[in-house]
């Protein structure tokens, strides 16, 4: 390769001299010596010239269809960059259209927030108590719906059962804020959902118990005969002790609250339409828990309220 390139830079040359000279050189026979310190050649001038010239044109044709080629490729790379630098430009722009989009919509959002605080500190206390307790009722009633609609939530009381809607009814010590579930003494109780349950001793209702579910609703049972096995977690379904007439019973039943969460207790609510859809082993209240006549059952008439049987 050393040899061919010395080659062509002594014939560059030479054909360089031989336009400048060429009267002096046409009777002029040349001897022309190229080679390596180790391998030297003789080439005469008049025989070799055209050779090496056409070998020189061909190199510099190749030469130059390489650089026409790379020209090509750098313009096709430059036409690359170029989509490449519009489509950045496209992205930046449509990231700042969503930027300014979201700061305008926080700003909205604001603005909002800042009218609804204002508007609120024009309400007087009366009427916040009012949006407070409507809120509260609105969010009960769903509740309670969700509980009636469940199932997983089971009856208290195990077996043949007796009730009717005594919410709020005048009793010795007050209103009455939860159900009265008539059943045979003894007769197992049963978690209704599941929960963490703890037993303790009522001064009104004797042996209790309270069980507050996983969701934070708090349910409170009185009256009972006996105690579960053992306090903590439960399942709905768990036997979770045994009905009795304690404290000031005048009969087998369980007192049953219902405390909606997650304020739990002191979000009392009336249990009744969730006890009526879920215990379906139910009699009417003048019919003795130990009747076992179901075609008289019609005889037996609720005194208390407008009951339907599913």
């Amino acid at each position: 390769m050393s040899k061919t390139l010395s080659i062509l830079i002594v014939i560059s040359a030479f054909t360089v001299a031989t336009v400048s000279n060429s009267s002096a050189l046409d009777e002029q026979v040349g001897i022309i010596e190229m080679a390596d310190n180790d391998s030297p050649f003789l080439l005469e001038r008049d025989d070799t010239l055209p050779f090496f010239t056409s070998k020189a044109a061909e190199l510099v044709s190749i030469v130059k269809n390489r650089i026409d080629r790379t020209r090509v490729t750098l313009n096709d790379f430059e036409t690359f960059f170029d989509s490449i630098r519009l489509r950045q430009n496209s992205i930046e722009q449509s990231f700042g259209e969503i930027t300014q989009l979201l700061l305008d919509q926080i700003r909205g959002a604001e603005i909002l927030m800042v009218n609804r605080a204002n508007k609120l500190e024009e309400i007087d206390d009366e009427d916040k108590e009012f949006l407070k307790t409507n809120k509260r009722r609105s969010e009960n009633i769903e509740k309670v719906m969700q509980l009636v609609n469940s199932e997983d939530w089971v009856c208290p009381v195990e077996g043949k059962v007796k009730f009717y809607d005594s919410w709020n009814e005048k009793r010795p010590r007050g209103l009455h804020r939860g159900v009265d579930i008539v059943g045979f003494h003894g007769a197992n109780l049963l978690a209704p959902v599941d929960g963490t349950i703890a037993f303790f001793w009522d001064s009104v209702g004797g042996k209790s118990f309270r069980l507050i579910a996983d969701n934070g609703d708090y349910y409170f049972g009185t009256h009972l005969y006996r105690y579960g096995s053992k306090s903590g977690k439960v399942a709905a379904g768990d036997v979770i002790g045994q009905l009795g007439a304690g404290g000031n019973a005048t009969g087998p039943h369980l007192h049953f609250e219902f405390h909606a969460g997650p304020v739990g207790k002191g979000n009392e609510l009336n249990p009744y339409q969730i006890a009526h859809h879920h215990c379906t082993n139910r009699i009417p209240m003048e019919m003795p828990l130990n009747h076992g006549q179901e075609e008289d059952r019609e005889k037996f008439l609720f005194p208390y309220g407008n009951f339907e049987w599913d």
